[in-house]
């Protein structure tokens, strides 16, 4: 009962997290967590800071909400929605990868802000559980993007409408090389569609200059020498368009600093 009592006084994890209560940011934060910190497993913080790992994710995540809510006007600090905010308050306990905690501590941010608290929406708390690393990644890499174009790339028989598949989507992003995984990027875009941000168009295409000439040039260096073996086929391309989803735009705005 001491426990409960000492959670659902806000404060005083407030201070055994941050030490000073009048540190910048602290009072921000403990205005915006007074609906959420008791409530969930919230409750059982004071247990999880006497786990070492536990403590050290813990303080590192909600030190990193406190500096986003430091450069917060006091005036425009609101409570967190508890439908949002406590199951990420959840996760801060245990959410160690730098891109899946800034996505948390963000979308929380934009909750406590009356402001910006319309662009969190309680779905995106989800979004982000389901999403892998390499995923945010991907995400942050398209903010500007109006589309993502990809090829399909063809094996296809000279003068003939017959083909083999080589590669169903070789998409034109440049976090490539960033992702831990980017043989998965196939999965990566598949799971995105089915979270509602990504929709695959195979029927349109970009229009532009120089969208899918690089595209396809590195394409038909890959596989130039398979056209050669193949005397009597030649790489051919279906050019697309994945399309950016206004839920998406949403979620980028809420869930990634401007």
């Amino acid at each position: 009962m001491d426990i409960i009592k000492e959670i659902v006084e806000s404060p005083a994890i407030l201070k055994e997290v941050y030490g000073d209560l009048v540190k910048p940011g602290v009072q921000q934060v403990g205005k915006a967590l007074s609906t959420v910190v008791g409530l969930g497993n919230t409750v059982l913080w004071p247990v999880a800071m006497l786990n070492e790992k536990a403590k050290i994710s813990l303080e590192q995540n909600l030190n990193k909400y406190r500096e986003k809510l430091e450069k917060v006007p006091d005036e425009d600090v609101c409570e967190v929605s508890p439908e949002v905010g406590v199951p990420i308050a959840e996760k801060l306990s245990y959410v160690t990868n730098e891109e899946l905690s800034e996505m948390y501590t963000e979308l929380l941010a934009k909750a406590s802000q009356a402001s910006k608290a319309n662009t969190a929406h309680p779905s995106f708390v989800n979004a982000i559980n389901n999403m892998s690393p390499d995923e945010a990644i991907l995400l942050k890499s398209i903010k500007a993007m109006t589309g993502i174009p990809f090829i399909e790339v063809r094996l296809q028989k000279k003068g003939k409408n017959e083909w083999k598949t080589l590669d169903s989507m070789k998409a034109g992003i440049s976090c490539l090389p960033k992702l831990q995984y980017p043989n998965n990027i196939h999965a990566y875009i598949s799971n995105l569609e089915g979270l509602g941000f990504f929709q695959v168009r195979q029927d349109i295409f970009m229009v532009g200059e120089n969208i899918y000439e690089p595209l396809e040039s590195h394409a038909k260096a890959s596989y130039s020498q398979l056209e050669q073996d193949a005397q009597d086929h030649e790489i051919a391309f279906q050019r697309g368009k994945i399309e950016i989803t206004p839920f998406a735009r949403l979620f980028i705005n809420a869930c990634f600093s401007s």
